[in-house]
């Protein structure tokens, strides 16, 4: 660890008072101050602003719900009182009729003023009727067999018939007279029904109770109104068409959870009355399945905050752009300023110099980005971070030299080699000039330079140009018009040029002819002038101005603004390498034309079995005559498919192995015999590339062989096998009834009376005669068995996997049959026999010398027996063949 800067060669001074203000974010801080005292400001006045936008109203939201619940109350109250009221005039008439009718309660005078004077407690508010099941009222008095009126059918008086009904009942808002008032009817069945009369009505007249309900409808906006539980509108103060009667809870589904209480309030947005937005609350009389509920316009409730807050937004707005217009200013006041600073710190950091200044003690006390990027530190360490790069036994010397010569005003111009924090090793280059104050040195003032790369550029350089004068290569650099402007010695000695000859006067068109006059750039890869560089293959001139193919490499070096400069050539000769190349081409075309005119088949395939060439003896093998290209890189398993693939992958294998391997393979549809080497792709280093598959049509000369071998094996005239043919197929039959210990029986036919027919006839009636014998045994034989002519008149017959010993003996019969019918030869009806004599032997233990001895023996015994007839048996046992 190096050890801290203040104890090398002494404690440097520390930092001078209020030094953190002059610095960056000091002078960001004071700057931003107003702004932020003026920020913060307009927050609390926006704060407000939106307490009293947001929060106040909420407030008086609340309190007004408060009280509209009171008033919602007392409305409840006082409608309560008027069906407590009707609910008591009907109990009274109904003690009234238990107690003490005797007759016709309709003439009865005490209940008739019973009547009016329950009316006139009322106020006539409340109407009491006597009522039948069928729906007709009658009013006290009421005249003889005259209703005062009739309801509908099903109304509420129906409802109380039924057993469910308790207590009173509250219906649907009606009115009994034409232009009459309507009423609230609320019904109870009577104690003691009186013949036709069941129940006892009590009218509410729902002007009256409007009257008393319109106190509480304050303002234009305000409303009171009656629901019953179902949602059926029974009363609104003020009137509204088309409320009363009305099923509200099936136009708007949404108010039955809103009123789902026993009391509470929501916000109506007025959908279902008069389209008004209303603060809502509602209290619920349970003993009638009423809602008493009492609404209040949301613009009235919050009118006045609504003024008071448009007041404050306006005021906060002008608040607030006075203060934008005032901060505008500030900025702007302030960001002249900046600009200047920046100016000069943007000039400063733009130079490709690291410029710095340090007081007359060497402390660094301002350094641009440069300085501090060429140096790989921050700013926290730029006041002695250099020191740190220096080697530590050197510091304390090379800061004590560096105090004394700031101090005593000596400009510096140097060069040092130091160590930055990322391991790197630069080399700087450093300046300074003495900053003088009143003729006293107060510090100074200076750049640094990183020369690095400068350094090592120079010296790749002078290497480069040591290569370029040994290189064999020619290299060349021309300007845009096309002058020489460098050529090494090279170059200079393929042209003919003296090492120190002046290039003066040559061009382009010394390297290269043209058949028509272009410019230089028109010359050059149109490549290289897009991307800067090419490679490729080119011609140049000799001395003899003949062309020499040439390796180029083209250059072309542009200047700051992007235009080309200059254009570089690296030019190698190749003449062997391109008439190499063009004997290969030549041996490769020669191979690949005799390949394609070969009636052979050749495929070469990779290493992973995938066609890499074949020719058109191949390709119209397999039918891919217009399809050559796509077949190459594919697979050989594709082309071939399973069964064949399955065949050949041994060989290709054995082949990838460094063997060669040969297979013939045969096919039937259509006929067709392929003989198939595979040798290994082999190249001089001896590594194997992949396999050679040849292929040649041998069907032709299986054919020819098999024909000549049929013919070697197969009697002329009566296309029977031969002597040799059968005692070659009767071995295989042989063999295979050993494996199988199956039953052989061995026949010898020969031909009676035949020896006339040649006599008497001729020879070619002899000849027709021994074809229609040989037709009529093929015809009485298996397909599998084998039938042969041994010489002139004898045959002999083969009959392989017979069942037993007794099909032979059935056999020897059908022929002897077979051959006894008379033959029809041109004009001629001829009649033969046959003697025939036969051997039967087991597999395991036949053989066919012994077979042949047994069966010619048999002939002979049935030929002493007078001919025409057939002796037979078992073959006498012998050793099998060794």
């Amino acid at each position: 660890m190096s050890p801290p800067l203040d104890a090398v060669a002494g404690a440097a001074p520390g930092p001078a008072p209020g030094r953190w203000l002059d610095s960056r974010a000091g002078q960001r801080l004071l700057a931003a101050g107003p702004f932020v005292a003026l920020g913060l400001v307009l927050l609390m006045l926006w704060g407000v602003v939106a307490w009293f936008s947001i929060v106040y109203p909420q407030r008086l939201m609340d309190e007004y719900k408060r009280e509209l619940a009171s008033q919602t109350a007392a409305a409840s109250a006082q409608t309560e009182a008027v069906l407590r009221d009707a609910e008591g005039n009907l109990r009274t008439l109904d003690l009234w009729l238990l107690t003490r009718s005797r007759g016709d309660p309709l003439n009865d005078a005490s209940l008739i003023q019973l009547a009016e004077t329950l009316r006139g407690t009322s106020r006539e508010l409340v109407d009491v009727m006597l009522a039948s099941a069928d729906g007709r009222l009658f009013r006290l008095p009421a005249q003889p067999g005259q209703p005062f009126a009739t309801l509908p059918e099903a109304d509420f008086i129906t409802l109380l018939a039924s057993p469910e009904a308790e207590g009173s009942l509250l219906g649907a808002p009606l009115q009994l007279r034409a232009g009459g008032p309507i009423y609230l009817p609320l019904a109870m069945r009577m104690s003691a029904p009186v013949g036709e009369l069941q129940s006892l009505v009590a009218m509410i007249d729902t002007r009256r109770l409007a009257e008393l309900l319109r106190p509480y409808s304050r303002g234009d906006e305000s409303a009171v109104a009656l629901l019953r539980s179902d949602g059926l509108g029974l009363l609104r103060v003020p009137e509204l068409a088309g409320f009363v009667g009305r099923d509200l809870f099936a136009e708007e589904p949404r108010r039955r959870q809103a009123l789902a209480g026993a009391s509470g309030s929501f916000v109506s947005s007025g959908a279902a009355t008069d389209g008004l937005a209303r603060l809502v609350s509602f209290e619920t009389l349970d003993d009638f399945g009423v809602k008493v509920l009492l609404a209040q316009g949301l613009s009235a409730t919050l009118g006045n905050h609504a003024e008071q807050r448009n007041l404050l937004l306006t005021l906060s707005a002008g608040i607030s752009v006075a203060a934008l217009l005032i901060t505008l200013m500030l900025a702007r006041m302030q960001r002249a300023a900046r600009e200047r600073d920046a100016a000069l710190l943007a000039t400063s950091n733009a130079s490709p110099l690291g410029l710095f200044r340090c007081d007359a003690h060497g402390r660094i006390v301002y350094a641009n980005d440069t300085y501090l990027r060429l140096h790989g530190f921050g700013a926290e360490r730029q006041e002695w971070g250099w020191l740190e790069m220096v080697p530590e036994a050197e510091r304390a010397q090379v800061r004590e030299r560096w105090r004394e010569r700031i101090g005593q005003g000596e400009a510096i111009n140097a060069m040092r080699s130091l160590l930055r924090p990322d391991g790197q090793q630069r080399l700087f280059s450093v300046r300074t000039a003495p900053l003088r104050v009143n003729g006293r040195v107060v510090g100074a003032a200076g750049t640094v330079d990183d020369v690095t790369e400068r350094v090592a550029q120079r010296q790749a350089e002078l290497t480069l140009g040591a290569i370029f004068d040994r290189t064999p290569d020619y290299v060349c650099q021309f300007d845009t018009e096309g002058r020489l402007l460098y050529l090494n010695p090279a170059g200079r000695q393929r042209l003919g040029l003296a090492p120190d000859a002046a290039l003066d006067g040559l061009d382009y068109r010394r390297f290269m002819r043209s058949s028509e006059p272009r410019g230089f750039l028109d010359t050059v890869p149109a490549e290289a002038l897009q991307q800067g560089h090419w490679q490729g293959r080119s011609a140049v001139l000799d001395l003899q101005g003949r062309e020499v193919p040439v390796a180029s490499t083209v250059l072309v070096h542009r200047n700051e603004r992007q235009q080309i400069a200059t254009v570089s050539l690296l030019l190698r000769d190749i003449s062997n390498q391109v008439q190499a190349q063009h004997e290969r081409e030549r041996s490769e075309a020669m191979l690949k034309a005799v390949a394609e005119a070969a009636t052979t088949m050749i495929a070469v395939l990779d290493c992973d079995q995938c066609l890499l060439f074949f020719n058109r003896a191949f390709a119209q093998r397999f039918r891919i005559e217009r399809e050559r290209e796509h077949w190459l890189g594919r697979p050989l398993s594709e082309l071939l498919g399973e069964a064949d693939y399955g065949l050949s992958r041994p060989l290709i294998e054995a082949a990838l192995a460094g063997r060669v391997a040969y297979l013939e393979k045969s096919y039937t549809d259509p006929p067709l015999v392929i003989e198939l080497h595979y040798a290994p792709l082999q190249l001089e280093s001896g590594e194997i590339e992949g396999v050679i598959s040849i292929a040649r049509d041998i069907t032709e000369v299986r054919t020819e062989e098999a024909r000549l071998r049929d013919a070697s094996q197969t009697d002329p005239l009566t296309q029977l096998l031969n002597r040799s043919g059968f005692a070659l197929r009767a071995d295989e039959q042989l063999a295979h009834a050993r494996q199988h210990n199956s039953l052989l029986t061995l026949l010898y036919l020969d031909l009676d009376r035949f020896k006339p027919v040649n006599d008497q006839h001729g020879h070619p009636v002899g000849d027709a005669l021994l074809k229609a014998v040989a037709g009529r045994l093929r015809h009485a034989l298996r397909p599998q068995d084998l039938v042969a002519r041994l010489g002139g008149d004898e045959f002999a017959v083969l009959l392989p996997a017979l069942p037993s010993a007794a099909d032979a003996e059935a056999v020897a019969a059908k022929l002897l049959r077979a051959i006894a019918q008379p033959f029809s030869i041109e004009a001629l009806e001829l009649s033969i026999g046959v003697s025939i004599g036969y051997c039967v032997a087991a597999g395991g233990s036949a053989d066919l010398d012994s077979m042949v001895a047994e069966a010619d023996a048999r002939l002979y015994e049935a030929k002493r027996a007078g001919r025409g007839c057939y002796r037979g048996g078992p073959a006498t046992a012998a050793p099998p063949p060794a």
